[in-house]
């Protein structure tokens, strides 16, 4: 699917989409108190309001951007829309725990077959450079957007009519994406259908990354050195080793590992992961010390993450284009030292702080830093790759960011609570503690970008054999998927 008949994808369609994927995933948090107390969740049944959802997401990204490869893109995009709106549906009527969760499963499952659908039908129908570049930045600034908005409507939907809202928003706004999709979208299954899964991958990378969902998901809760937690991650490592001994040994492998000889999909990959986790750490200690440092609101708490949506939204475009011009080595190692700058700040708020002093500051430079990061990652973990490849390459992002989300942020919260004070998961030191770390991963950030991503070669002309593969990679070489 390099593209579909000349014919290149409605990117507001897919960026859309991407919003509601990622809004959705920030956008319960805020409301979960209200969740509790409405449908007598017990404490440690909570959670999994957010679980369920980061668990299928999460568990079923590879195997979601494998399938959207072999059946078409097109097909899962519409089909993952229309149930996630179904998902939403019953999440917004549920007057039991169980449902809740259910529903919220169900639109993680969804959720792993449209993220990936999205950004392959970007990769393949935009050229490499210039073009592509732009059509990520767009990508980026939505999907970061996305995440802090989450919280800021999150918010306001709770305050203003009641929690079920943040479900019913889908409904219509995922109902009218269904239909433009299907009237939209060009149907790339005749490029497809000759196409194979590998079962014996698919169970065992599913398995593994449920597994190691899991086990971050019930970290918080269980503590890390719990058996309830111990016995997920290790089983999802081994799983993990098992499925890169099999890919070896098959003909039709479900991730080819040679396509790790790319070191822009490599490095792309490795700070996606690390990154996802920064975002995470901030956004969740940031707010907390806006409310339980400085006493704030929901409603207010959400507003004040607006300039930092702001500052995503107007350093978008910017960022594509010095991405396009200079390749994503620079622009991450740039964009690494802002989030070492604003994790640095954010560490040092004290315990009287205040938030134009203390917050907005530190904010701001992250807002940059992770737009740096939604788009210069996205372009270096699909750069040098066929169309066919997208949809793999897609899960892969997809999927170490998720996973970095949930492991860098489920350390944060076990630092956090090291600072050995009462109620010390609350608690300024805590919170600064958590940040340091945000710090250090920034400069790990700093160092992966500078050392393992490749600087890619000026933008040529679209369809010229030379365009635009990083340094060190074989043009001729590509790892093949079965066709």
């Amino acid at each position: 699917m390099e593209t579909h008949s000349g014919r290149r994808p409605p990117l507001l369609l897919l960026c859309l989409a991407q919003f509601m994927l990622t809004l959705d995933f920030a956008i319960v948090n805020v409301a979960l108190p209200w969740i509790k107390t409405d449908l007598s969740f017990s404490s440690g049944g909570l959670p999994w309001v957010v679980g369920a959802y980061a668990l299928f997401y999460g568990g079923f990204l590879l195997l979601g951007g494998r399938i959207g490869d072999v059946v078409g893109r097109k097909r899962m995009f519409v089909w993952g829309l229309g149930i996630f709106t179904i998902a939403s549906l019953i999440g917004g009527f549920a007057t039991e725990p169980l449902v809740l969760i259910a529903s919220r499963a169900l639109q993680g499952l969804s959720a792993a077959a449209v993220a990936p659908a999205v950004l392959a039908m970007i990769g393949a129908g935009y050229p490499e450079g210039k073009e592509r570049a732009k059509a990520m930045g767009i990508f980026g600034a939505v999907s970061s957007v996305g995440f802090a908005g989450g919280v800021l409507s999150g918010g306001v939907l709770t305050e203003v009519f009641s929690w079920r809202a943040v479900m019913f928003i889908n409904v219509p706004v995922g109902l009218l994406m269904v239909v433009r999709a299907a009237s939209r979208l060009a149907d790339d299954r005749a490029q497809t259908r000759a196409a194979r899964i590998d079962i014996p991958g698919a169970v065992l990378i599913t398995a593994s990354m449920c597994s190691l969902a899991y086990g971050l998901t019930v970290a918080a809760d269980k503590g890390w050195g719990s058996a309830g937690v111990l016995v997920p991650l290790v089983a999802g490592v081994v799983l993990l080793g098992v499925f890169g001994y099999v890919q070896t040994r098959v003909a039709t492998p479900l991730v080819p590992l040679s396509i790790f000889r790319n070191r822009g999909v490599t490095g792309g990959n490795l700070v996606a992961f690390l990154s996802g986790g920064v975002m995470s750490i901030s956004t969740f200690f940031i707010t907390l010390y806006m409310q339980h440092v400085l006493g704030f609101s929901a409603i207010k708490t959400g507003l004040a993450f607006f300039p930092q949506a702001l500052v995503v939204v107007l350093a978008s475009l910017p960022v594509a284009l010095l991405t396009a011009r200079f390749g994503a080595r620079p622009l991450l190692t740039a964009g690494a030292l802002f989030l070492v700058a604003g994790s640095a700040l954010l560490a040092v708020a004290p315990a009287d702080g205040s938030f134009a002093v203390n917050v907005l500051p530190g904010g701001m430079l992250l807002g940059v830093g992770v737009t740096v990061m939604m788009i210069s990652t996205a372009v270096a973990a699909t750069s040098g790759l066929t169309g066919a490849q997208m949809g793999l390459a897609s899960g892969l992002y997809n999927s170490n960011r998720q996973l970095g989300v949930g492991l860098c942020l489920g350390i944060a919260v076990t630092v956090a609570s090291l600072a050995g004070e009462a109620g010390a998961g609350l608690s300024v030191s805590g919170i600064q503690r958590a940040f340091w770390l945000s710090t250090g991963l920034s400069v790990v950030i700093a160092v992966i970008s500078a050392i393992v991503v490749p600087k890619l070669r000026a933008p040529v002309a679209p369809g010229d054999p030379a365009a635009v593969v990083p340094a060190g990679v074989d043009a001729q070489a590509e790892p093949a998927l079965s066709a």
